[in-house]
Formats: structure tokens, sequence, C-alpha cells
């Protein structure tokens, strides 16, 4: 868990569920991430299952589902096996189902 305020950097192996509302940035791998509305995360990510309220920049694996909610954003290389993307949720970048 990083919370709202917390910037962190540097590279995460998490073997269960990373939950980000602060300001991380390195290569993050786990089995499942949650991006809240303050979180900001930039870097190599990489999960299972992917869900986005805030910012997702860089380069992006979700194997399983990459969900952006309405305030999310995800910008950069991104690949995913299901993609959902809410109204209103933003996703810019190179798109490459796996």
């Amino acid at each position: 868990m990083l919370g709202d305020g917390v910037i962190a950097k540097g590279a995460a192996i998490v073997p269960g569920t990373a939950v980000l509302n602060g300001q991380y940035d390195g290569s993050l791998s786990a089995n499942t991430i949650e991006i809240q509305a303050q979180g900001i995360v930039s870097g190599t990510t990489q999960a299972k299952t992917i869900s986005v309220s805030g910012k997702l920049n860089q380069s992006i694996q979700a194997s399983d589902t990459l969900s952006i909610e309405p305030s999310g954003v995800v910008t950069g290389d991104i690949a995913y096996g299901k993609l959902e993307v809410a109204k209103g949720g933003d996703l810019i970048g190179n798109l490459k189902q796996l």
C-alpha cells in the first residue's frame, strides 16, 4: 500500500495486491494492481489485473484485464488480455492485445 502524498522510486515485486494512492516511479510487478484516484505510477508495470482510477504511464502489461475507471488515465505502450474503459476514462498510446 502506497498512501496519498507518499513518493517512492525503485523496483517492487508484490506477491498479492499492490494498492497505490501516492506517486511511484520505477518497475512494479504484482498479481493485482489498483491505482486509486490520487495514484500516479510511471515506469514498467506488470500484473494479471490492473485497475486504474488515477494515472498510469509508460510500459504497461495486464495479462488478464486492464480496467480504466472514469477518472483513470493510461498512457504509453499498453498490452492487455481484456480491456474495459469506463465513460470518461482515457487511453492514449500504442495498444496490443495479448
